[in-house]
């Protein structure tokens, strides 16, 4: 019959490996390698990426200098822009003005026609008129009031004064006006 013993025997130790110097070393050494090879290709990447910064660097200083061309540019023709602008309103406001006291003048000429008076001083101001003058009666001061207002283009009309007078032995009458025109 077969016995089988299922009880653990004492098993024997195993003895202490005894290392060997020479591997050691060689590892030492290869460690070593490893950390110089992977420290100088770092150190070869970083100085890629620091050319590769520096490139970009002077590009974009580049375009920093092209858009600032640019800009001075764009505020010259501003600048030129605007003063063509002011020149052009300047040149309708001359336009506009010059035409102004010529329609005054011609509104005012008319509403003299039929009448005896004449015009001593015209001044105008903006959209302001004043008018001095003298009539040899009363009645035709008041009609070139009137006159006045029936042109339409002045929208108030004011007397402000009428004093008689002499002059060359004749009886005058002396006026003064305020006008506005009409916008």
């Amino acid at each position: 019959m077969i016995r089988i013993n299922l009880l653990p025997a004492p098993r024997a130790r195993a003895g202490k490996r005894q290392w060997d110097v020479r591997l050691e070393v060689a590892t030492a050494i290869g460690v070593i390698v490893l950390v110089l090879v992977g420290w100088l290709f770092y150190g070869d990447m970083l100085d890629d990426e620091m050319n590769t910064r520096q490139a970009e660097k002077q590009e974009k200083e580049k375009q920093l200098a092209l858009l600032k061309d640019k800009v001075k540019q764009v505020q010259d023709f501003e600048q030129k822009k605007k003063l063509l602008e002011d020149k052009n309103r300047i040149i309708d406001e001359l336009e506009r003005s010059r035409a102004g006291p010529v329609r005054v003048l011609d509104y005012v000429s008319q509403s003299l026609q039929p009448l005896n008076l004449w015009l001593v001083r015209l001044t105008i101001k903006g959209q302001a008129i004043e008018i001095e003058g003298k009539a040899l009666t009363n009645d035709d001061v008041v009609e070139f009031v009137n006159n006045l207002r029936r042109a339409d283009y002045f929208s108030t009309i004011k007397l402000i004064e009428t004093r008689s007078g002499t002059e060359a032995k004749l009886n005058v009458y002396q006026f003064k006006l305020n006008l506005t025109l009409k916008v």
